[in-house]
């Protein structure tokens, strides 16, 4: 069996448990121990291989019911509770990691229930952060309220160490999705243009006619991934902006967690060449990603500047988007 070195002391510490591995590969390495697949994975032939992905999609999707029902409630443990079912346990991470390192190869149907399944979570994570009087136990209901509404401990509740860890890991997971379809639609985009430049009278039209079904049924299904992803993205962009002093403790923000969403939303802009490129690329959540992330964490400054200068040198299209991005930044500040 694989472990995550995760201890009750550790979740209450405050040190994160799940840092932001600096590429997928390195999940299968200390702290983290993770395996390319989980020990009870079949496959034996190619429906074992698809029943047991299937059955790690489902095993995620009943985490996210759990998540839905209680709320921050599943993250709260009591200093006296040493063993406690984590929500976000060593299952549930190699799980999400078996199928996103697998993603690309993984049956259309298949991958759709996995993007939906990680941008639910991700949704949930943020909504529970938004909103923790609606899913608070008992004890910090208690606690929040011993110096009444407004009061210093309603203003200085936290979430856990093991809600943070468990935002941290979803955001990186999707991450890793949102990387792997923008580079695969920047380099499907690469080879349709080799193709049509090499491509000419009727072997083009042929070509076109005995493809275009399959085509426009696999862009449809980027296309919604991409939305589908970008608007999780966004939104815990936001949740992380909004109610950072709930997230982080003392106001010291974890740079790589809060980063993510900043890098993705790079290679979104690049991809937003045109007004339909920029549609189709999400464009605009990915400025709002980026002035939100200049918002919980102005140390990140530095880092976003330089990013942007990179993108100003290498893409025309790029200049008009960064003035419009001052404009939303600038609007933060005024508002």
């Amino acid at each position: 069996t694989i472990e995550l070195q995760i201890t009750t002391a550790e979740a209450m510490s405050g040190s994160p448990t799940f840092p932001i591995p600096a590429s997928l590969q390195e999940l299968e390495s200390a702290p983290y121990n993770l395996l390319p697949y989980p020990n009870d994975f079949e496959d034996d032939d190619e429906a074992a291989r698809a029943e047991s992905f299937h059955k790690l999609i489902r095993l995620v999707e009943a985490g996210n019911r759990s998540l839905i029902s209680n709320g921050l409630g599943l993250f709260e443990v009591s200093d006296d509770e040493e063993d406690f079912d984590a929500w976000n346990d060593t299952e549930r991470i190699q799980a999400l990691y078996t199928l996103v390192r697998k993603s690309d190869s993984l049956a259309p149907a298949t991958r759709s229930r996995l993007v939906k399944a990680l941008c639910d979570a991700v949704h949930g994570l943020s909504e529970a952060l938004a909103n923790p009087g609606a899913v608070m136990t008992q004890t910090q209901q208690s606690n929040v309220g011993e110096e009444g509404v407004g009061g210093a401990n309603s203003g200085s509740f936290v979430v856990s160490q093991s809600f943070r860890d468990a935002l941290a890991c979803h955001i990186y997971m999707l991450f890793t999705v949102m990387f792997l379809t923008e580079s695969k639609e920047k380099l499907g985009k690469s080879l349709n243009a080799g193709t049509s430049s090499s491509s000419s009278g009727r072997g083009k039209s042929k070509s076109k006619s005995s493809k275009s079904k399959g085509q426009n049924a696999d862009v449809e299904d980027l296309a919604a991934s991409r939305a589908a992803c970008a608007e999780a993205m966004h939104h815990a962009s936001l949740a992380m902006s909004e109610h950072k002093s709930r997230l982080w403790r003392r106001g010291v923000v974890d740079e790589a967690v809060v980063g993510l969403p900043c890098r993705i939303a790079y290679q979104m802009l690049e991809s937003s060449t045109g007004v339909m490129a920029r549609k189709a690329s999400s464009g605009d959540a990915a400025l709002q990603m980026i002035a939100a992330t200049v918002d919980s964490a102005p140390c990140l400054l530095n880092t976003v500047v330089a990013a942007l200068v990179d993108l100003l040198h290498t893409y025309d299209h790029i200049a008009p988007l960064v003035a419009e991005l001052c404009c939303i930044v600038n609007e933060q500040v005024l508002a």
